[in-house]
């Protein structure tokens, strides 16, 4: 009885919609299968490929920034700098969708506030390099902007759990501060740093307004395919637009299965070093 109000939240909002996608991906006047064999054209197997491209590096380099600040934070001992940063990467994470694209635009957009102010004042121009923030270059850009953020949120009580005491005795055995964060941080933080480049991971690779307000149809991803789908903004095959939306619950599924995995990996992890089996 005790869970009877979250198992009628969970069907209503996750079980019964994936029911709902699961069953019109596989109906069109009767049973099939076709509209997964559409799914595995090239157009849509390239839009697949550049989604995970975008999802690995935004999550890998959201986890590298934010296991620096959260390091930094946590070195730092200082309460209130803690504080404050930790609230201000509380509305960073959320700060995404329309609102984060058209910040973006405003300041490195081809008249952006920066890119005006680089080409006025040391004359150099942003998009003689390359640069395009309707890329897949600049979707990682952006998507840093709220991965970052979220990774120093998921990281910081991870440090915070860690006892001084086992810094204490990786010096006292001869290490260095170096040795200490190569041998033994590093080693008992590796299932946190593996569940948060999951999280990270999932949360890119399902991003949708920002990506659309961003790039449109510039970067072929999954999310904005599957809205054309069942828009209808080029051709209304809904049927597809399932199919293809179940695909993506499939890696975003994985993605979890890593996550619990690294939850599983952390707690062993801590019991070993509570019970001194680490080797430094």
């Amino acid at each position: 009885m005790i869970y009877g109000p979250l198992f009628l939240f969970i069907s209503l909002f996750a079980l019964i919609p994936v029911a709902n996608v699961i069953a019109n991906s596989m109906w069109a006047r009767g049973l099939t299968f076709n509209f997964y064999g559409q799914s595995f054209s090239s157009q849509y197997l390239n839009a697949f490929i550049t989604t995970l491209k975008v999802a690995f590096w935004s999550g890998l380099i959201g986890l590298i920034g934010g296991a620096v600040v959260a390091l930094s934070l946590w070195r730092s001992k200082s309460t209130w700098v803690t504080t404050v940063i930790s609230a201000m990467s509380g509305v960073l994470a959320n700060f995404a969708g329309l609102p984060l694209a058209v910040a973006f635009m405003v300041t490195f957009g081809v008249s952006g506030l920066v890119t005006n102010a680089l080409q006025k004042f040391f004359h150099f121009n942003l998009s003689q390099t390359g640069f395009n923030l309707s890329s897949s270059v600049g979707l990682i850009l952006v998507y840093c902007a709220f991965q970052i953020p979220l990774a120093v949120l998921v990281l910081l009580p991870a440090y915070s759990s860690l006892s001084e005491d086992l810094e204490a005795a990786a010096l006292s055995l001869g290490c260095n501060v170096l040795e200490y964060f190569r041998r033994v941080l590093i080693p008992v933080l590796a299932p946190s740093f593996l569940g948060t480049f999951s999280l990270l991971f999932a949360n890119a690779f399902s991003a949708y307004v920002t990506a659309y307000a961003i790039a449109g149809g510039s970067v072929n991803l999954i999310p904005i395919q599957i809205g054309y789908l069942i828009n209808g903004n080029v051709s209304l095959n809904v049927g597809l637009g399932n199919a293809l939306a179940v695909e993506e619950m499939v890696v975003l599924s994985l993605s979890l299965s890593l996550f619990v995995l690294s939850l599983r990996m952390r707690k062993k992890r801590r019991q070993r070093v509570k019970g001194g089996a680490i080797n430094v």
